[in-house]
Parts: C-alpha cells; structure tokens; sequence
C-alpha cells in the first residue's frame, strides 16, 4: 500500500473488524477487549496508519490539544512547570501547544486563535502580572487555570488558580534568619510586576517587622529573576562597607548569581554570608551550591492545575477553585548563623 494514504476504513477491512472497532481499540477504548486492541494496534502501525486529526476533532468536537502559556524559559521553574503538564495531559491524550507571553512583541493574535476551536483549554503560567491577555481569555469562558501566579482581585472571584503561599514563605525566610542572629539582611528581588515576587517580598518585610526588623532599603537590589540579576546584587550588597550579613533571593535562579557574587568576592558561604532561594530546584541540593532555600512543590502544583483543567475541559461545573499549597524551609550548607561581630 505505498503510496495510498491509508485509512480507518482499510485497518478495518484487512482486520475483519468495523471502523468503529478500529476507533475504539486505538484509542484504547475498554469496550475492545485488550487482545483484540492489540493485535488492531500491531496491524494499524505495520500498515503505517496516522490517525487523521482533523476527522477526529469533527467527530469529537474537541482538539485534543491544550495551551500552556509561560514565561521566560530560560528561567529552571518554566521548563519543570511545562514538563509536568505536558507528561500529565499526555496521559489522557492531550498534546500541549507552548506558547510565550512575551514582554516585546505582537502576542494578541497567536492568543486570539486559541478561541477559534484550536485548543480545549488553557493552563496560564506567565510571570506578568500586568500581561494584556489575562482577562481577555477569563472573558472567553473557555476552560483555563492560572498556575503558579495569581491575578488581580476583580479578577480572582471568575477563574481557577492554583499557587502556593508565597506571603508565608516570604516570612519563612524572615523568621528563620532571625533565629539564627540575622539582623543586617539584604533583599535581591525582582520586577514588582510580577506577582509571586510581590507576594513574597511583602511576607518577608512583614517577617522582619514581627521581629523589630525594618528591611533596610539601601540593602535592596531589583532586575529580572534571573542570575545575573543575582549577581549584579550581590556584587553590589556585599561590596558595601556595611554589607548584609544574609542575602534573601527572591528564586534559586537568582540565589545562583548571588553565590557566585560572594564566590568572586572571595566571601566565604556561610561564613561571611548566607544565602537564601526559594522554589528548591532539583540543582539546589547539588553540593557545588548546597543551597538553602524555601520548597514550593511545583510538580505537585501542576499536575493539580493539569487536573482541574481537565475536569473542566470534560463539564465539571461549580465556581472557581483556588487551591493554596504549602511551602516550607529547607536548611542547605548556604546558611549559618550570624557573624559574630556583625552586630
């Protein structure tokens, strides 16, 4: 059969079966006993039959296919977030289409033609809490869930969210440098339009408040979350004549600038100064960085998000869900207690 494009209608025939036999076994349909799935699978691949999307989604009146939108790749926490999803919804045979909420560029009309039957649904992770296209696509009323970030309050009542307690871990940090004799700390932050930033560097400040401490502001550095960032802050704060004794880094991708700030320093970690992340990549625990940081559980938060999408996706109603998980410290070789004459 080279050269023929090869059908349903052609497995069917040769397999002795009905067409819609053949739909249902390769779809793993449980009303076709498995060896009967088997062996219509085994001759559909010998017989080099793809299943014809485009047929399918007329039939179903579904795509199939689910939009992510991200942020900035380059950032760790987006390929884990992106990862996650795409293995979840793999499982129920979903393919993903990854598109970027770029901060230059034309965005609207690859948006805009994700209402036109494209897509089923849409998980939203995009750091920008002033991106264009959040409330656009809430107004759409199609199926989508904002991960990892939030949105405004008029907006919070229309849409389902899944995120972590970023005020709480913002004072995690707070608290445990305290204890352990922290009172000089510097912030290395990132853009206040980004939500999960805001959210953190106020519990942090107000962590700091519950212990007397007034976060001080000549020991804040601010640029995009990433390394450099880190390591332009770093360089800078500890350069000071009364530089911080304990650095909070807004994310581990940052926290790794901020390491190597102190490296070129030739400033001792933690002996001179400690450093703190937040997210605890998998790279965090590596002992080249041996990183304190706080633990938000990323996949865990996806494969939620990729589960309530799918309700949705297949009618669930109800209003909107926000589901908040919990964070928690995790104590790394990055972090001692104060120096002594730090006071």
């Amino acid at each position: 059969m080279r050269g023929k494009h090869i059908t349903g209608y052609d497995v069917a025939k040769r397999a002795g079966v009905s067409q819609s036999t053949v739909s249902r076994a390769l779809r793993n349909d449980p009303r076709v006993i498995q060896e009967t799935r088997d062996a219509i699978q085994a001759l559909a691949k010998e017989m080099g039959y793809v299943p014809h999307v485009a047929a399918r989604n007329l039939i179903t009146r579904r795509s199939a296919a689910i939009a992510v939108i991200t942020g900035d790749l380059r950032n760790p926490s987006f390929p884990l977030l992106v990862n996650t999803l795409q293995d979840r919804f793999a499982r129920d045979d979903y393919r993903v289409l990854l598109m970027n909420d770029r901060e230059r560029g034309e965005i609207g009309k690859d948006i805009e033609a994700l209402r036109g039957g494209l897509v089923d649904g849409i998980v939203f992770i995009s750091a920008r809490k002033d991106s264009p296209i959040v409330t656009e696509m809430i107004d759409w009323k199609m199926p989508l869930v904002i991960l990892n970030r939030d949105v405004d309050e008029s907006q919070a009542h229309r849409v389902d969210r899944i995120t972590s307690d970023n005020v709480g871990g913002g004072r995690l940090v707070a608290d445990h440098l305290v204890a352990l004799g922290h009172r000089r700390v510097g912030l290395i932050s990132g853009p206040l339009t980004n939500p999960s930033v805001v959210l953190r560097e106020r519990g942090f400040r107000e962590g700091l408040a519950a212990h007397g401490i007034d976060l001080d502001e000549s020991l804040v550095a601010r640029g995009p979350v990433d390394a450099k960032t880190g390591l332009d802050g770093g360089l800078e704060l500890l350069a000071r004549p009364q530089a911080p004794t304990a650095i909070f880094c807004i994310t581990d991708y940052v926290a790794f600038g901020a390491l190597d700030a102190a490296k070129r320093l030739q400033m001792s970690v933690p002996d001179h100064v400690s450093v703190v992340g937040y997210n605890d990549l998998d790279i965090a625990s590596w002992s080249l960085l041996d990183l304190t940081t706080v633990r938000q559980p990323l996949e865990d938060m996806a494969i939620a998000a990729a589960e309530l999408l799918l309700a949705r996706i297949d009618g669930a109603t109800g209003a909107p869900v926000h589901r908040e998980f919990e964070v928690g410290w995790v104590r790394r070789g990055s972090v001692g207690t104060a120096p002594e004459n730090s006071a």
